[in-house]
């Protein structure tokens, strides 16, 4: 025999057992009038029989909650724009490294240093600057070529205008006045010239001041 059942009103929580077997059926509460829904299994039927709200009773703001937008169907004779999904991306440079964004004229990357023309990463190096001790040891060779030279000129003017005269009266010196070993001299000091004068062109001129010391 079945056992008898109990139903629970939702709206008044009162309590009552129908007469007849009312599973799967309405019925109208005694007490405040209102419809209640009888679940017609068992795991319902023991719910309603305990006390506890039946499923079918949910909150009237769950009830009335915004059902999804059914998507699209789309019939043969009507093709689908966009079938995978696909969005649309800019078409902007980006760097081949890293796929950073670059600018439109761009050549270095500026987040990873990527050279899209050399293919190669630039390095981040620290720049020691020239202090005027380093640039004057620098300069001292050229300074001394320089000096070197200066005296050079001297010595071949007076070599071959006064030391004639001087020498004329000491037997000693009187062997140096020969033409040939004046020219000989001559020839010897403007070889060493050249290759001074040279050498501070390179120094004064074309690099006055040494290569920056860098460091990673």
């Amino acid at each position: 025999m079945a056992e008898p059942l109990i139903v629970t009103c939702p709206e008044c929580k009162k309590r009552f057992k129908p007469k007849t077997d009312v599973r799967g059926k309405k019925v109208k509460c005694p007490s405040c009038k209102s419809i209640v829904a009888v679940p017609a299994d068992d795991k319902k039927s023991e719910a309603v029989k305990s006390g506890k709200p039946e499923p079918e009773a949910a909150p009237a703001a769950a009830a009335a909650a915004p059902e999804p937008a059914p998507e699209k169907v789309y019939d043969d004779f009507e093709a689908d724009p966009n079938p995978y999904g696909v969005k649309d991306v800019p078409l902007v440079p980006r760097c081949p490294n890293c796929t950073e964004e670059m600018g439109k004229h761009d050549i270095i990357c500026l987040k990873c240093g990527y050279n899209t023309l050399t293919r190669e990463w630039g390095k981040t190096e620290k720049t020691i600057a020239v202090t005027y001790g380093k640039q004057l040891k620098y300069l001292l060779p050229a300074i001394g070529a320089a000096v070197f030279s200066i005296g050079s000129i001297i010595f071949l003017v007076y070599y071959s205008v006064a030391s004639p005269y001087h020498v004329a009266d000491v037997p000693v010196l009187n062997l140096t006045d020969h033409e040939s070993l004046r020219m000989w001299t001559t020839v010897i000091f403007l070889g060493w010239l050249w290759g001074a004068g040279l050498f501070c062109f390179k120094k004064f001129i074309e690099k006055p001041k040494p290569d920056e010391e860098q460091s990673e």
